[in-house]
């Protein structure tokens, strides 16, 4: 429980102090090319950091990863950008799902915009692959579609998932 929670205040502290460089930037355009690049640019910079730290968490499990586990390692949270739940809400919510999900209803029923956000945070994967598909990245969609399945059936999701749960 501890070594969770001092994770969690690390992923706070992560996403409320994002910064990308230049050169990430340069090398997240490089790897998605320049209509995936669109998307990753319109992410808030907490969600390209992330991207970016998965990204980089894939090239010490695999030092020559697949452009495709790359791709997904930048955009696999790309739905998230469109709930609109800030750095604040994501904590809040990570925080009463692990210690009091009864309080976590409550608080849904009792703020129906926040319920509204939230719903549409939790269902960021296939928000997301929609983008994605729209773009004409189907390979890709299918990816973040599964990325949180107990049981996915790529193995690039598979590798995904572990990266993910590092960062």
């Amino acid at each position: 429980m501890m070594s969770s929670a001092r994770h969690r205040v690390g992923q706070f502290w992560r996403h409320a102090s994002a910064q990308v460089s230049p050169a990430e930037s340069t090398n997240a355009e490089r790897i998605l090319g320049p209509d995936l690049a669109a998307l990753f640019f319109g992410l808030p910079v907490n969600d390209q950091r992330h991207g970016l730290d998965v990204l980089e968490t894939v090239t010490q499990l695999d030092p020559q990863p697949s452009r495709l586990l790359q791709q997904a390692a930048l955009l696999h949270d790309l739905g998230k950008s469109g709930a609109e739940f800030s750095v604040i809400d994501r904590s809040l919510t990570v925080f009463l799902e692990a210690l009091s999900p009864r309080v976590l209803g409550a608080l849904l029923r009792a703020r129906p915009a926040f319920a509204r956000r939230y719903a549409a945070y939790a269902d960021h994967a296939r928000i997301g692959a929609d983008r994605l598909q729209a773009a004409g990245a189907t390979e890709l969609a299918g990816i973040v579609a599964e990325h949180h399945a107990l049981q996915p059936a790529s193995e690039v999701t598979r590798r995904l998932q572990q990266a993910d749960r590092r960062n």
